[in-house]
């Protein structure tokens, strides 16, 4: 036990001399019992004692300490990784490792892990890495209670005077443990990668040398391998070998796929144990591509247009909308926007008028028929119809119109007798019917538990007369079983003779589980040319199975909780399904050159089409192609101008099922290259990147930027930003020297990575990034460790080189945990106080009772 209060001790003398003869002269006097006057005085000793702040204090050893961590560009990275994991292994319950990076100056803040000393060095580039300041870091450490010190660096200082600290870190009781590679000891003799170089821009879908130099300064011929890799893959691997002071350069190539600004690496590892590991960073930026978007209506759609845009030169971005749940993107991300046999309710709901908007201010978008383009596709009236170079003709129907067979699968489960459901499918159903021509076939089937055949597949004008009756035999019962009502349809369509067969399933609710059979017979009904279509009728939310079956089958999903929309539901499915707009099929259709020249494309010779999607010319489009049968013509192939941008119309499909002779036509590849070209927002060298290059250095404190732009058709004012190391945006004045030469100097710069973006007018320059190194402001590579300083740092604060856990936690400082004492002997006076009263008034009622 120690006093916090000594300076009260003459008072607490004179309080207990007082105390004394108190308790004397109450013993000479007292009349009562005598341990009153002793109580009374212990209590009054236990005042005195609290007056002087007692605590009570026990050692508890420590068991923390905290790693500094050299992020500047002397340190070698390789050694400085391979130390940082020794140093990790130490961590555990008995020690606990916090990390301070530093450079020029520490880290705000210590960090509790790092993963990697790469990252670590990347993460706190902002600390001005070109220079370092260990007294700094070891000060700020010790000041934030540090006392366990572990300090991870190559011990070179261009900043501060750590030995100057040695005195102060003494006082404190901080012990220093530097970690010394005993490969960096400092050398005349080097084997070493030297220099990395790299363009600074690659052209899109092509590749650039990397070049890597190694310099082998050792009396004897040395080998080492080197690895090259950009954007995180490795691109080269070799064993380099090298005799006395040959300097050799190996050359690899970058990935040509990669986009955007990408890291590129070396890492040179000497088979030779007795050389460290060497490593340089550099960007590369790649020239992005242009990107495509194609919007299908069914994966059977898109299936050829896919493997023809997956060419470099464009990215695609392909997108199903049967089944597609996802959100749309903006059509601004992209050049080209092409709609495959895609319907527009298929479509988000503000999609029409963002189409628009996206041609009139300069995008390149073409429609491609089918049973769901055009005027077949809802587009009538549309803005999407608006920008196109096509009026569509109005839905009617056409004198060589082919039958269709229409089955309708219908739930009548019990839970379809709720809210008059039923009577809404027997509305909608009627109405089909009466939509059909006489030598339509149409099919009706119940299903609960199991199929119940309302009407037999027969032709329309058979069964017309009675089929409202019939109709009327539905009644809710029983559970949901769809597959076998499914496969009574399959069976019957399959024998029927129709140019068009389509199935239509409704139900309430979820189906019931029959694994992958569902999937299975979509996609038998598809390859028999049966198309389906699902309507979900209610809130159920898994609706997954049957936006499968309706994607797989060819046709939609749909999905009301009004059942009195169900009728036209109906009807504009087998519309669309069918084709009972202004479809137009034969056997073959001539395809000739139009009134207008050819400009999308150079092919001046095409295959017949066995169908096409009829529209009219608008007044100032171009009608390149035409399908001819007999004395008729109609548009195929149709371009023109729209606002600030350009649009086509090409009215027969890209998937095979009307251009059967394209599909294996050997020009189909080139003809749709020719429609997405004519369609780039820009033509020429005008859609090309700004060929330029940027050239830098750091003289005299300033970085100089010299920038000169090739390309003869990038005009306006430059604007330059530049984002420092340490995160911050900086606009660079730039001044022109002669035509497309400019120059500008940035003061107040750091050792880092830096971004550069520039505008010239209204286009970008590719975005880059260049690296300036620590030895252009003081950092000197390739010294080795500063071994003489570590070595002096440990031993002149009790510290060890290269400790392990047991040697830290020995030399660990002993704390002294406290706890004072006032408060008890405060309570221990208030209860003798107590015992006083309760033993005087005890011994006063028995003196009362002995007198009665």
């Amino acid at each position: 036990m120690i006093f916090e209060s000594p300076q009260y001790i003459p008072f607490a003398a004179v309080f207990l001399i007082v105390g004394l003869i108190g308790l004397v002269v109450a013993l000479v006097m007292a009349k009562g019992p005598r341990k009153i006057p002793f109580l009374r005085f212990a209590g009054f000793l236990c005042l005195v004692f609290a007056l002087l702040s007692p605590v009570s204090e026990w050692p508890e050893p420590s068991s923390e300490a905290t790693v500094l961590v050299d992020v500047s560009d002397s340190f070698n990275e390789q050694i400085a990784q391979e130390s940082l994991a020794q140093i990790q292994n130490l961590a555990g319950e008995s020690l606990q490792l916090s990390y301070l990076p530093f450079a020029a100056q520490p880290a705000p803040f210590n960090e509790p892990r790092l993963s990697d000393y790469r990252s670590a060095r990347k993460s706190w580039n902002s600390l001005d890495v070109g220079e370092t300041n260990i007294e700094s870091a070891l000060a700020k450490s010790s000041y934030n209670g540090a006392r366990n010190i572990i300090l991870l660096s190559d011990g070179w200082e261009t900043r501060g005077a750590v030995e100057k600290l040695i005195p102060h870190l003494n006082q404190r009781g901080v012990k220093v443990f530097p970690f010394v590679d005993e490969r960096e000891g400092a050398s005349s003799t080097r084997l070493e990668l030297t220099k990395l170089a790299a363009p600074l821009v690659a052209p899109a879908e092509k590749s650039v040398d990397i070049r890597a130099t190694i310099r082998n300064d050792y009396g004897s011929t040395q080998a080492g391998l080197l690895e090259l890799s950009h954007g995180g893959k490795v691109v080269q691997k070799k064993m380099v070998k090298l005799d006395p002071g040959q300097e050799s350069v190996i050359i690899g190539k970058s990935d040509p796929s990669k986009e955007g600004t990408q890291e590129v690496r070396a890492v040179f590892t000497p088979v030779n144990p007795k050389f460290p590991p060497s490593s340089k960073t550099i960007y590369v930026s790649g020239e992005k591509r242009e990107k495509i978007l194609l919007i299908s209506g069914s994966a059977d759609d898109a299936r050829f247009l896919e493997d023809i845009f997956q060419f470099k030169k464009f990215r695609l971005e392909s997108i199903v909308a049967s089944g597609y749940q996802g959100s749309f993107p903006e059509l601004s991300d992209f050049s080209v926007v092409l709609l495959n046999n895609v319907a527009l309710p298929q479509l988000p709901s503000a999609f029409s008028s963002d189409f628009e908007s996206f041609v009139r201010n300069g995008g390149g978008a073409a429609m491609i028929g089918g049973n769901r383009s055009f005027g077949l596709g809802g587009y009538l009236g549309s803005l999407v119809e608006k920008s196109l170079p096509v009026d569509m003709v109005p839905p009617q129907a056409q004198q060589k119109r082919l039958n269709v067979a229409v089955s309708l699968v219908l739930d009548k489960s019990r839970s379809m007798a709720n809210d008059d459901k039923m009577y809404f499918v027997k509305d909608a159903a009627s109405a089909v019917v009466k939509s059909l021509k006489d030598d339509d076939f149409i099919e009706v089937i119940g299903f609960d538990s199991s199929p119940f055949v309302v009407i037999k597949l027969s032709q329309v004008s058979l069964v017309r007369s009675t089929a409202m009756e019939r109709i009327n035999r539905l009644f809710p019962a029983g559970r949901t079983n769809l597959l076998p009502a499914m496969y009574e349809s399959k069976r019957s369509l399959a024998k029927v003779d129709a140019g068009r067969k389509h199935m239509i399933i409704l139900t309430d609710g979820k189906v019931p589980d029959a694994g992958p059979y569902y999937e299975e017979l979509a996609m038998q009904l598809k390859k028999d040319g049966i198309t389906l279509s699902s309507v979900l009728l209610g809130d159920e939310t898994d609706t997954y199975q049957l936006r499968r079956m309706a994607q797989l089958g060819g046709g939609a999903f749909h999905q009301t909780r009004n059942a009195a929309s169900l009728a036209k539901i109906f009807i504009d499915d087998i519309r669309v399904s069918t084709g009972e707009r202004t479809l137009k099929e034969s056997s073959q259709f001539n395809v000739r050159r139009g009134p207008s020249e050819i400009k999308t494309t150079e092919i001046s010779a095409f295959p017949p089409l066995r169908g096409y999607v009829q529209t009219r010319p608008k007044a100032k489009s171009e009608i390149e192609l035409v399908v001819s049968q007999a004395d008729k013509a109609d548009p195929l192939l149709a371009s023109w101008k729209y606002g600030q941008g350009r649009s086509v119309a090409f009215t027969s499909d890209a998937n095979g099922r009307w251009s059967s002779f394209w599909a294996t036509w050997d020009k189909f590849y080139n003809f749709w290259s020719d429609i997405v070209e004519s369609l780039r927002p820009t033509r020429g060298a005008s859609a090309e990147n700004i060929k330029f290059d940027l050239r830098y250095k750091v003289e005299k404190g300033l970085l100089k930027l010299d920038l000169s732009i090739f390309s003869p058709d990038a005009v306006g004012a430059l604007v330059v930003t530049l984002k420092q190391p340490n995160g911050e945006l900086r606009d660079v004045l730039f001044a022109q020297d002669s035509p497309g030469h400019y120059l500008a100097d940035v003061r107040d710069v750091t050792a880092g990575n830096y971004e550069f973006k520039a505008l010239i007018g209204k286009r970008s320059i590719t975005p880059i990034s260049f690296v300036l190194p620590g030895d252009l402001f003081g950092e000197k590579q390739g010294l080795g460790a500063n071994v003489l300083l570590l070595e002096k740092l440990a031993t002149e604060t009790g510290g060890i080189v290269n400790p392990t856990k047991e040697q830290i936690l020995a030399s660990a400082e002993v704390r002294k945990t406290r706890y004072p004492l006032s408060y008890i002997l405060v309570a221990l006076a208030a209860l003798l106080l107590l015992a006083e009263i309760v033993t005087r008034e005890v011994g006063y009622l028995f003196r009362r009772r002995i007198k009665a």
